[in-house]
């Protein structure tokens, strides 16, 4: 960004054009894989799996299935819910996850958008071997000859 003013940060990020709001929609990468040890982060895609790690269902200490959250003064929800991303929201730089739901007013189930920065990727999706190859790439310095 060119502005060093926040105001114009937050308004250039906001009307970012697609394809770059997807690239900045990003989480942190722990992982057991030894080809992926340097890696720090990744861009979440439907498929990964990630581990919940701030907000109502991430709470280490209490286990509700059922609750609704803090911010309504309850308990909170599933501490540290580990599922695969079920679809990614680019235009509100949102991610949802299986099983991460909440009741409406009327009784029906509706998903809990949550930020990629609130999530760690525990798991890349196998799917897809361009995208692992690209990554294996960026730890070796781009070198590869």
């Amino acid at each position: 960004m060119s502005s060093k003013k926040s105001g114009k940060q937050r308004m250039a990020q906001s009307k970012a054009p697609i394809h770059v709001r997807r690239k900045r929609m990003r989480a942190r990468l722990i992982t057991d894989d030894p080809d992926l040890k340097d890696i720090r982060s990744v861009t979440v895609r439907v498929g990964d799996e990630v581990e919940v790690t701030r907000g109502d269902f991430s709470h280490p200490n209490s286990v509700k299935a059922d609750s609704r959250g803090k911010r309504l003064a309850q308990a909170r929800g599933r501490a540290g819910v580990k599922a695969k991303v079920a679809r990614v929201d680019t235009g509100n730089d949102f991610i949802f996850v299986d099983g991460l739901t909440q009741s409406t007013a009327d009784g029906k189930e509706e998903a809990v958008p949550i930020r990629p920065s609130n999530v760690i990727v525990t798991k890349l999706y196998e799917g897809d071997p361009l995208r692992i190859r690209r990554i294996m790439d960026r730890t070796s310095g781009g070198d590869s000859e």
